[in-house]
């Protein structure tokens, strides 16, 4: 006749089990990530996500560079024109100041010939008219002191010179006639005095018999 142990078999799988239980336990612990990894994770995701934001700020500015750029080839011919402009405007006002100089100062030794033309005497004539800035320096010649006297009263009536001097006075003889021949300076009274600075060294030769 067999027999069989059923206790000792029922032990056995008591005793198998707790075993059985401990080997799953391990394997469930394994499938837990660890902390660091995911930590490593959330650094790759946010260096990701800052670098995407960063190149396209890059794309950004690099557009707007282009943008930037293809509107200043665009005025780039504008602002040539505005140089030219500029340019052709300075051009035209030291053009417009030289012939505003040139008549001022034409205007100025009109004045002062003709006043000189009405104060010269008879019997006095001028061979010769030097404006400079100092004054007016004139050479004439006339028949007698008293000639060359009323021609300097004139000249100091006038109101436009001053300072009326003699410089010199020579008797020249020409043949059987004889005369006086004179050099006087004047200074230019201040209303003048641009006309005469303005034109240093002009000279004009005047020749008449009055």
């Amino acid at each position: 006749m067999i027999r069989v142990n059923l206790v000792k078999s029922e032990k056995k799988d008591v005793e198998k089990r707790p075993f059985s239980d401990q080997e799953e336990q391990p394997k469930e612990k394994k499938k837990k990530p660890p902390i660091g990894n995911l930590l490593i994770a959330l650094a790759i995701v946010a260096i990701a996500a800052l670098a995407f934001l960063q190149k396209k700020s890059i794309d950004s500015e690099r557009a707007l560079l282009a943008d930037a750029q293809a509107e200043k080839a665009k005025l780039q011919p504008v602002v040539a024109k505005l140089d030219l402009v500029e340019q052709e405007k300075a051009f035209l006002e030291k053009k417009i100041d030289l012939i505003s100089g040139l008549k001022a100062r034409q205007s100025g030794a009109v004045r002062i010939m003709e006043e000189v033309s009405r104060d010269l005497p008879d019997w006095v004539w001028l061979t010769e008219e030097n404006l400079r800035p100092q004054g007016l320096e004139l050479k004439g010649r006339a028949l007698s002191n008293i000639q060359i006297s009323d021609f300097m009263r004139n000249l100091e009536k006038s109101g436009i010179f001053d300072n009326v001097g003699l410089l010199t006075s020579v008797q020249r003889n020409q043949g059987a006639n004889t005369y006086l021949e004179f050099t006087v300076t004047a200074a230019i009274t201040p209303p003048a005095a641009p006309a005469a600075a303005s034109a240093p060294g002009a000279k004009t030769k005047v020749a008449g018999n009055r």
